[in-house]
């Protein structure tokens, strides 16, 4: 596992993350402007992306997910979004903070999951809840 220095509270959930299910592959936290925060990786895992081509897919997701949110208002909020493609699966997940009633920070869990995984039920049954119990790492 490998993380970019960054603060040590981002670098513990993605390592906390990585390892909830043996096959994510990839996890990444981005802020509300696609600046990617932290990455971390699966041991032994050759990434398929560079280093800046992980950024510039930060910055993407964020776009994806703020195009969505126009919707809110009549879908509800977004939960989590998963593309599959043919060598993995990736999903974004949204985690609000709401540091007072006034001040929300909205960070985006990026992910990437092999083909082959079960990624929505990954995604419902064991991060969400872990995220739930975990908030506080996001602050």
């Amino acid at each position: 596992m490998t993380s970019h220095s960054t603060p040590t509270h981002f670098t513990q959930i993605c390592n906390e993350i990585i390892n909830l299910n043996k096959s994510i592959r990839f996890v990444g936290v981005v802020n509300n402007m696609g600046k990617l925060l932290v990455t971390s990786y699966r041991e032994n895992l050759i990434p398929f992306m560079t280093k800046e081509e992980t950024e510039n897919y930060g910055i993407q997701a964020v776009l994806r997910a703020a195009t969505r949110e126009d919707f809110a208002k009549k879908l509800g909020n977004l939960k989590h979004s998963i593309g599959t493609y043919d060598r993995l699966i990736c999903a974004t997940v949204p985690v609000l903070m709401k540091e007072n009633p006034q001040t929300q920070t909205k960070y985006y869990l990026l992910l990437s999951f092999d083909i082959d995984a079960c990624a929505k039920d990954i995604i419902e049954n064991v991060l969400l809840p872990h995220i739930d119990k975990n908030l506080e790492l996001f602050k």
